[in-house]
């Protein structure tokens, strides 16, 4: 039996199992944080591309279509992210350790340089599961949900990771640029319903 856990943090500065919320962000006043970074083109996830790239994609379209349904404005790919998030899902795999990286050190290190906040969703299956499933699950969460629909992000970079037995890793790194215009992260909770994408379809391992 395949068994699912998900857990998020945000740091602004089915067996389904969810963590709290963590927030961390950095000073908006300090004149040495770069500008942030342009908005960049999703991997196209075409057929050809590894199945990895396939499942980052198509979460990545179910966030913007869940934020557009709700009349939020979608996020931008972010590479940088996207590194940030299938490292620590390698990562996680690798160790067996599902539980989320220091994000507060992450934010105030080179990598990424440019946004003011950013905020985690993690997940793991034992079995390969479609990105529908990681999508609903993070959907049905109320920590996850906040974090896919929260307003003030602007940037997002999924990193999936197939593991050799069989197991799914997968990390939603939501970002907010400096200077942003965005309103300010939420620390509210949106309700679960109407959720646009639920089916457990989608591309898998």
């Amino acid at each position: 039996m395949t068994r699912i856990r998900a857990a998020l943090v945000a740091v602004l500065v089915p067996l389904l199992t969810a963590t709290g919320c963590v927030v961390a962000s950095s000073s908006g006043s300090d004149p040495l944080v770069a500008s942030a970074p342009a908005p960049q083109s999703a991997p196209a996830g075409g057929a050809e591309a590894p199945a990895e790239e396939q499942i980052a994609r198509a979460v990545f379209d179910r966030v913007n279509a869940e934020r557009e349904a709700r009349g939020l404005e979608p996020v931008a790919w972010n590479d940088a992210l996207a590194t940030v998030a299938r490292h620590w899902s390698t990562e996680m795999a690798d160790t067996g350790q599902f539980q989320h990286q220091d994000i507060r050190a992450l934010l105030q290190g080179d990598e990424l340089s440019g946004f003011r906040a950013v905020g985690e969703n993690i997940f793991t299956a034992t079995g390969p599961v479609p990105a529908g499933t990681i999508h609903s699950g993070w959907m049905r969460s109320d920590g996850h949900r906040a974090n896919v629909l929260n307003p003030g992000w602007d940037r997002l970079g999924v990193g999936v990771f197939c593991a050799p037995d069989g197991s799914v890793w997968a990390t939603q790194e939501f970002g907010r640029t400096a200077g942003s215009e965005r309103p300010a992260v939420a620390s509210t909770t949106p309700p679960a319903e109407p959720i646009t994408r639920p089916d457990d379809d989608g591309p898998t391992c």
